[in-house]
């Protein structure tokens, strides 16, 4: 009787050994890192802020006036 297992195979799957990874760094060795003021990044944030909230405001300002409107209008049907 003989035993089948997987070591007794003769034909064994070779794979290649390409382990070289030819990947690109993200960063430019060429360029110069400057340093951050983090107030500039607050004023930059705030001004951001800024123009969403003027744009919220204008949007609620806008829905009020429309529902005030239509208000207005069912009143006097």
């Amino acid at each position: 009787m003989q035993i089948k297992d997987f070591d007794s195979k003769s034909s064994m799957v070779k794979t290649p050994d390409d382990n070289i990874v030819n990947e690109k760094s993200l960063e430019n060795p060429n360029k110069v890192s400057q340093r951050v003021d983090i107030n500039v990044l607050k004023s930059r944030l705030r001004e951001k802020e800024n123009i969403v909230l003027k744009r919220n405001i204008l949007i609620l300002i806008s829905c009020l006036t429309l529902i005030i409107a239509a208000g207005i209008s069912v009143t006097y049907l």
